[in-house]
């Protein structure tokens, strides 16, 4: 059963580890290739970056709906309604399918290994950087407080993905620009960038749908915040926000979770059972810690549901605008990205966590 409760105000101040692997042709050194997506264990690799790792060219022909690679042997085809690579007049098996991910064509390491040693003439080397980044599967046979108070119950997943999809809201937007640092950088512009960033690893590395609530600097209502996170398919719900203080201090990150799961009591002789929300928190928590970035700690936040649910769902303030150097870390495209990682590994462990407990 599923519950929306909306609140009439809302008022809140608030190095990069892709997936890689390495290919070259023998007696040549290693190329990193960095804009590879990991499906259920298998790398797909753009076939533009893995041909000219070998030196060899080609072009997506629209008329044709293939992609043409030139060899010294002629002419390549690959296509994704295809299982077959076709090399002049004659047709190879392939074992994975081309596909369309993030808008280029992939190929997988079997192609790699297999057939592009054929189309340079030559063994090839290829080296997965990352291999253990894979799809969580279960076995078969799984907003006084304006924007978030939301409830939903989720039912139990019992087959398939352990998390189906994410829903990220980046927090303000357009005319909302959120925290304001003396700079003029707006808390807009870190949420949309962290929250963009983090969307691309869980897409790469989980194989995992995410919803983001906008993509762009533009306001939102209510409504479409909630929409994203009241799909089906949604089992975690990240907010992303940056605050602001006073004084120039305070720093580092604040987890907020909804007050009813921060608490942890005795009841009736028994700990209270931890919810999920505090579980992720707790995991977001060692995740960015790990990655060398200060957590002050988990709290419980008014401006969320103040009703039961159990959506797991995380407010990440990702610092203080306030603070100098936090700031001017906060502007800085190689922190967002290891923010980003970092939230991105409190997923994973949070997700391999619930994997363990459910068996």
């Amino acid at each position: 059963m599923r519950f929306v409760v909306i609140f009439l105000t809302f008022l809140l101040l608030a190095e990069s580890a892709w997936a890689a692997v390495e290919i070259a042709p023998r007696g040549k050194s290693p190329v990193r290739l960095d804009d590879v997506y990991q499906q259920r264990g298998v790398p797909y690799i753009a076939i533009e970056d893995a041909i000219d790792t070998v030196g060899l060219k080609g072009h997506w022909n629209s008329v044709r709906h293939t992609f043409r690679i030139r060899t010294r042997r002629g002419w390549a085809e690959l296509s994704p309604a295809s299982g077959y690579l076709k090399l002049n007049s004659d047709y190879y098996p392939l074992k994975d399918k081309p596909r369309f991910i993030d808008g280029r064509l992939r190929v997988t390491d079997s192609f790699v290994l297999n057939q592009l040693p054929m189309l340079v003439g030559k063994p090839v080397y290829f080296r997965n950087l990352d291999p253990n980044t894979d799809t969580l599967v279960e076995d078969e046979g799984g907003p006084i407080d304006q924007l978030f108070a939301f409830l939903l119950n989720k039912k139990p997943t019992r087959k398939g993905p352990l998390i189906r999809a994410v829903a990220i809201d980046p927090g303000h937007g357009g005319l909302d620009t959120g925290a304001l640092a003396p700079s003029g950088f707006k808390e807009k512009q870190v949420n949309l960038a962290v929250a963009e960033k983090l969307a691309k690893q869980l897409k790469m590395k989980l194989g995992t749908p995410i919803y983001l609530s906008r993509d762009g600097d533009y306001e939102l209502t209510i409504k479409q915040r909630l929409e994203t996170a009241s799909r089906d398919d949604v089992d975690l719900w990240l907010l992303l926000h940056a605050q602001a203080s006073l004084s120039a201090g305070p720093s580092g990150v604040n987890l907020l979770i909804r007050p009813e799961e921060a608490a942890q009591e005795q009841q009736s002789g028994r700990a209270q059972k931890e919810s999920n929300s505090l579980k992720l928190a707790n995991q977001l928590a060692l995740a960015l810690r790990s990655a060398g970035v200060a957590v002050n700690g988990i709290y419980p936040s008014p401006l969320l549901s103040l009703g039961r649910g159990d959506l797991p769902t995380v407010q990440v303030e990702l610092g203080y605008l306030s603070h100098p150097e936090e700031l001017a870390r906060l502007e800085d495209d190689h922190y967002q990205d290891r923010l980003a990682q970092a939230l991105y590994q409190g997923v994973r462990q949070y997700a391999e966590l619930q994997k363990e407990t459910t068996r």
